[in-house]
């Protein structure tokens, strides 16, 4: 309101000094004489309103880029540039729940990780499954040159009553590679899956996803049992698959909280540029400025309003 009263009064002092004046009819100094007068006087009219006011400083004003990259960087840091610190708090605080929950169930994936790979340590055995491909390739003549010789063969009661052909233990560390290299030509034959020769991750879920396969191998299977899942599978495989899929389960939660961060990051930088826009508008800058000009031999008067924003 007091901008609006500077205007109008500059514009009424114009007005009075321009009716005031009179036909020109003197010479050129005169005229000058004139001008400046009125110039003066409309000078002493603006100062007489507020000497120091000048509209909203340049300062106060926010950069849209900068709001833009400060969200994108941490989201809700451009909607405080921008001196909205509620939209601020909100982003900031959808950002920390974000990574926290994140990381939470990451660090439980990871628990449960470890957990369900020592019990396949502990409950499923390279050795057992290597006696069960040995011992489907019994008494096939083209495979006779792969399989371990029978007097290194020997019989054990599984726990499950069922039987297992077990290649000799002394013998099968006295010979692993061998007998491995051998029977991987007997795997690639019958089976659809090569195990791994290291514990991947691939091994991991191999020997639970797969127990045509694999499932003999298990603590509490047997070689005369035939595996086909997920009906016909072993108690100790079956609580290994549920381990899995719940790490499993912990890793695509972890996976939700990173994807909300990183629309998080997207959603704060555009709002952040809005925000900035609207505290300018809220905020414009107006000045007034003063000219007094020569054209064709007369001079002029000339007032400007500049706005910024």
């Amino acid at each position: 309101m007091r901008f609006f009263n500077l205007c109008l009064m500059v514009v009424l002092s114009n007005i009075f000094l321009l009716k005031a004046e009179q036909p020109f009819e003197w010479g050129d100094q005169q005229i000058i004489a004139r001008r400046m007068e009125m110039k003066d006087g409309v000078k002493q009219n603006m100062q007489d309103v507020d000497p120091d006011y000048s509209g909203i400083p340049v300062g106060d004003q926010r950069s849209i880029g900068k709001a833009v990259a400060f969200s994108l960087l941490l989201p809700g840091s451009g909607q405080f540039y921008s001196n909205s610190y509620i939209k601020s708090a909100i982003f900031l605080a959808i950002e920390i729940g974000a990574w926290a929950t994140n990381i939470s169930y990451h660090k439980k994936g990871d628990n449960k990780d470890r957990e369900f790979k020592n019990y396949a340590n502990n409950n499923w055995s390279e050795y057992r499954y290597w006696s069960y491909v040995n011992y489907s390739a019994q008494g096939e003549e083209q495979y006779a040159n792969y399989v371990v010789p029978e007097n290194y063969i020997y019989t054990e009661t599984a726990p499950n009553g069922g039987t297992w052909y077990l290649i000799d233990q002394d013998y099968y560390n006295a010979h692993r590679n061998e007998i491995i290299n051998n029977l991987r030509y007997v795997e690639a034959d019958k089976f659809s899956h090569r195990l791994p020769g290291s514990k991947t991750q691939q091994y991991y879920e191999m020997i639970g996803k797969y127990p045509h396969q694999f499932g003999a191998a298990w603590s509490d299977a047997s070689f005369d049992m035939i595996y086909s899942g997920p009906d016909n599978i072993t108690s100790n495989n079956n609580f290994y698959m549920d381990m899995r899929e719940e790490a499993n389960r912990l890793y695509d939660k972890a996976q939700y909280g990173l994807m909300v961060a990183l629309v998080n990051h997207v959603v704060s930088a555009i709002d952040a540029g809005f925000t900035a826009r609207s505290f300018n508008r809220e905020h414009m800058k107006v000045e007034m400025s003063y000219r007094n000009i020569n054209y064709k031999g007369e001079y002029i008067n000339m007032f400007g309003v500049n706005m910024k924003w």
